[in-house]
This record gives structure tokens, sequence and C-alpha cells, in this order.
């Protein structure tokens, strides 16, 4: 899924989700299991309900995308 500079921009819940992840998952890291996602970005300060609601906006805007209950970050 092709992200276009034209779009709408990201809620900033999902900025700082994507944020995050950022420093969790990237040169060393290729991918991580949606639980252990959820449990380092609720030990970051996250609620539950703004994890999911990030991770299906980020999911659904292709700034992330999941393989085998891996999440992965879209090369940018």
């Amino acid at each position: 899924m092709e992200r276009s500079s034209t779009s709408r921009p990201l809620p900033t819940y999902a900025e700082e989700v994507l944020d995050s992840l950022k420093s969790k998952i990237g040169p060393t890291v290729d991918a991580l299991p949606r639980d252990e996602v959820e449990a380092y970005l609720h030990t970051e300060g996250f609620e539950d309900s703004t994890i999911d609601v990030a991770l299906d906006e980020l999911l659904n805007r292709g700034y992330i995308y999941v393989v085998n209950d891996q999440i992965r970050l879209t090369d940018s």
C-alpha cells in the first residue's frame, strides 16, 4: 500500500505510537509479535484502547504491516 503525501495527516496518537514503534522495531529487529508490541506500548504509557486504534490506523494507512502475526514497519 502506497502512502500519499496528499492524504490526511495521521492523528497525533497514531504518530506517537509510530514513533515508539520506530525505536523498538528498527535496524536490529525486523518484526515483533503483536502481543509484544502491545505490551511494549503499554509500558510506554499508552492505554489499551489507544494502542488498538493506533495500530489499526497505522495498518490501514500502510505505515505498518503484519505477516504471521508479526508487526513490521513499512519502509519509508
